[in-house]
């Protein structure tokens, strides 16, 4: 195989770069009086979002979005390597030989940070971004009850998670692996990109993979998560067909896998998945896909009355009967109307509690609503929802998979 000589040169330099500079000399010792740990420790205190770490600066944190400088000289050469020694593995310095920069996470300062690694003249320099731990519950959501916290107990089977870009559905799936993790003794993987939550431990035991760091693809990760002995995957992402396809077959082989797939409604979200198939394929795969759906979760995001920011309305398709013959032979046509005839939680009935207890306007709903009789205002409803508690949801990132804040 022939190796373009500027490609390989440019390997070199890198590799004389790091090789000089994981080898400490005695002219040039470090005299930073902290350590890395410390440093995460002072950033989470503060209440920082990321920590900047690199030559001729002392470090910053970003702190409410402004930049404060932590007490000290600019940092050396030999500073930073010391500092950031904990965090250089064999893999990562590869990394940064092949690449220029690397990623990794790490815990400190009892949260996580998502760490990126990367060269500036020839010094090497971190940025570390903390990762949220406040993963909203299912109550705030108003997805607490029987009906989604029986399928979270299930062994087996599908659950998707779909509606527009930026319309909340990471923090949902966070919230349902939250749950399952402190109520259920099971192993689970997530396959993210990126990470945006930092999990701990309860009865379950998380491994938090992320696509293009940890694992190459999400169909890798969901191959692997067989043998790594999943019993539930998270899937932040379907991109393509052999995602589906693995993901679908996991569904039907003893693994819970909630995932979450971009749709404007339930219905399409199913077609979506179908559609990724050509047609000998979608014919093998949607009696498979049909035993493996237990329900789909559709997401919308609207102003709240108060004006504190936004609360999700759900729709709900529950796999019965009906929805299970129309899915096995590819059909997708008649699942809005089979959702309406089994009175499953369409858009108009989720609006209509919301606008019932004066959480959303009338005319905000309307917004929503194609045919505006699906609005149904029934004051005497209050009690019945019980679900939804009366924080907000707000600071919606303009992120394809969007970070929001419950207050």
């Amino acid at each position: 195989m022939e190796v373009n000589g500027s490609v390989l040169q440019d390997l070199l330099n890198r590799m004389t770069i790091l090789c000089d500079h994981f080898a400490e000399s005695d002219s040039e010792a470090a005299t930073v009086p902290y350590k890395l740990t410390q440093l995460l420790d002072i950033a989470v205190a503060h209440g920082a979002s990321a920590l900047n770490i690199n030559v001729g600066s002392a470090p910053t944190l970003r702190i409410n979005n402004m930049l404060s400088v932590v007490e000290g000289s600019p940092l050396s050469d030999a500073d930073c390597r010391k500092l950031l020694k904990p965090v250089l593995t064999s893999y990562l310095r590869s990394q940064l030989v092949k690449e220029g920069h690397a990623e990794t996470c790490i815990a400190g300062g009892g949260s996580g940070f998502k760490v990126h690694l990367f060269l500036e003249r020839s010094h090497i320099c971190a940025s570390f971004h903390r990762l949220r731990t406040d993963i909203p519950k299912l109550e705030t959501l108003g997805l607490s009850g029987s009906l989604v916290e029986n399928i979270l107990e299930q062994p087996a089977g599908l659950v998707l998670l779909t509606g527009l870009p930026r319309s909340g559905k990471i923090n949902t799936l966070a919230a349902l692996v939250s749950h399952i993790n402190a109520t259920r003794l099971a192993r689970i993987v997530t396959l993210e990109n990126p990470i945006q939550f930092w999990r701990y431990n309860q009865l379950s035991t998380i491994l938090q993979r992320e696509v293009g760091v940890d694992v190459p693809s999400f169909s890798t990760g969901i191959q692997q998560a067989i043998d790594q002995d999943a019993d539930v995957l998270g899937i932040s992402e379907i991109p393509d067909r052999e995602t589906a396809t693995f993901a679908i077959r996991a569904a039907t082989n003893n693994k819970l896998v909630i995932a979450v797939l971009d749709a404007t409604s339930p219905d399409r979200g199913l077609e979506r998945i179908l559609s990724s198939f050509d047609e000998q394929e979608r014919a093998k795969m949607a009696p498979i896909f049909a035993n493996a759906l237990r329900i789909v979760l559709h997401q919308t995001l609207v102003n709240r009355s108060d004006g504190r920011g936004v609360i999700p309305a759900f729709e709900i398709l529950v796999n019965n009967d009906e929805i299970h013959e129309e899915l096995k032979n590819g059909r997708t046509d008649k699942l809005t109307w089979i959702m309406q005839e089994h009175n499953m939680q369409t858009l108009g009935k989720s609006l209509s509690r919301l606008v019932s207890a004066g959480l959303v306007d009338k005319e905000e709903a309307l917004h929503y609503l194609s045919d505006p009789s699906e609005l149904q205002i029934d004051k005497d409803s209050l009690a019945n929802l019980g679900d939804y508690d009366s924080e907000p949801v707000t600071d919606i990132d303009t992120n394809d998979t969007p970070l929001m804040s419950w207050l």
